[in-house]
């Protein structure tokens, strides 16, 4: 949709005309951005769900449809859907059948509707407490290309001691001035989603508050194209940390060296050092540290230090075979060429290609293999040497392996090419 739909439909929830009225992209209790009238798409203009727009009037024009709240202003939160349709305009959720509706979302107290509810997220008071039922086993719908986002807020929302923690009441760590945070919202907004999780029963649940807050402090994960998970699961780690900080003004601590002290001492100040700048349940549950040696090369000094972390990144396992496909010619000519394809070891040799070949190719106790590299139609070299390592070998090379009696072995190779004349 684009933002003169907006301006209409905003304007249309108040019943007053759009001469006199002005919106506002409004931001943290502020007006962040006007917004103006234009073919300018909602995403072109970074809107993006669950965001307060504030509808100002102007001139002294006001109408008696208007409830005011005590700012003299009145906020209409306007909820943006997927574009699955070009039917979907702003606030008019695309139903399944591609059809638009609207239903119009206003703060307590207004004249126009009824309040915010969680109706929205799947999310059913009525049905949440069901004697007997296990908790936890709500899914999370794709809003669209977001299986990156469920992901890993299913692995957060099921490790227990998080659980245990956002199902208390923990606004009294909300930590909204920290410079680093997000002011509480994002702590606030994932408290919310857990516990609808955990009190829905098996009643799916539309992230689509989360989703707002998630693109409204982290960009780069807005829209609805497909991200890193992992990437997303430090965000969130970091962020929460951060909303949930119970250290309000860290301290200067000037790290001490080791100079050689047992490790646990060492160990045991740096984590002191640590949580008396970072205190949450995040740093509780998810960090720890890690021992790092330095040796100075000119002095040969070692300093040890201890270094927290919160996740490690680890290569993953690559494969320890490899496939090669050999060429056997028969060297009577007997019988035409056979292509054979054996797993080896990567860091095998030429003696465990032949090993394998010969099985492959039911090779007799009175016959041997001879592998050769070919180039252009000619052989390139010969692979005589039986601990030559493999890793020699790259991927696109051709190799042919030659077969013949044993008791030929000695005898002069000779090599014939039976090509086209060339005519100069």
């Amino acid at each position: 949709a684009s933002l003169t739909e907006l301006f209409q439909k905003v304007c249309a929830v108040k019943g007053i005309e759009q001469d006199k009225v002005r919106i506002w992209d409004y931001f943290n209790k502020r007006k962040y951005a006007q917004l103006s009238v234009s073919n300018k798409t909602l995403e072109e203009s970074n809107l993006q769900m669950d965001q307060d727009i504030l509808l100002e009037l102007v001139d002294g024009h006001q109408s008696s449809k208007i409830g005011m709240d005590s700012t003299g202003n009145d906020l209409a939160l306007v909820s943006l859907e997927p574009s699955r349709s070009p039917l979907t305009i702003a606030g008019g959720p695309t139903l399944s059948n591609g059809h638009s509706g609207y239903r119009s979302n206003l703060y307590p107290g207004s004249s126009l509707g009824s309040g915010l509810t969680d109706m929205d997220d799947g999310f059913d008071a009525c049905n949440s407490a069901r004697k007997g039922e296990k908790g936890g086993l709500a899914g999370l719908q794709n809003l669209g290309n977001t299986c990156f986002m469920n992901s890993a807020l299913q692995c957060l929302v099921h490790t227990p001691p998080l659980v245990e923690y956002f199902l208390k009441d923990c606004r009294a760590e909300i930590n909204t001035d920290n410079p680093l945070g997000m002011h509480g919202e994002l702590a606030l907004a994932f408290g919310d989603l857990l516990r609808k999780l955990w009190s829905s029963g098996r009643t799916a649940i539309a992230p689509r508050v989360f989703k707002g807050k998630l693109a409204r402090f982290a960009p780069q994960f807005s829209g609805y194209n497909q991200h890193d998970s992992q990437e997303l699961l430090a965000f969130l780690l970091d962020g929460l940390h951060e909303d949930l900080n119970r250290v309000k003004q860290k301290p200067y601590i000037e790290m001490k060296d080791s100079d050689g002290r047992p490790d646990e001492e060492v160990a045991s100040e740096c984590w002191k050092n640590h949580k008396a700048r970072n205190d949450s349940v995040i740093v509780d549950v998810c960090q720890g540290q890690y021992k790092s040696t330095l040796v100075c090369p000119v002095c040969s000094k070692i300093s040890i230090t201890f270094d927290p972390f919160m996740y490690l990144s680890l290569p993953l396992p690559s494969t320890i075979t490899r496939t090669m496909t050999v060429t056997v010619f028969y060297g009577d000519g007997s019988r035409l060429p056979m292509p054979f394809t054996v797993s080896v070891l990567k860091n095998g040799f030429c003696k465990d290609l032949l090993l394998a070949l010969g099985t492959a190719c039911g090779l007799k106790s009175d016959e041997s293999l001879m592998l050769a590299e070919v180039y252009e139609n000619k052989i390139y070299r010969y692979l005589e040497m039986p601990l030559e390592p493999l890793a020699s070998i790259k991927d696109d090379e051709h190799i042919v392996a030659f077969r013949f009696q044993k008791k030929e072995i000695g005898k002069t190779r000779l090599v014939i090419f039976h090509r086209w004349q060339e005519k100069f």
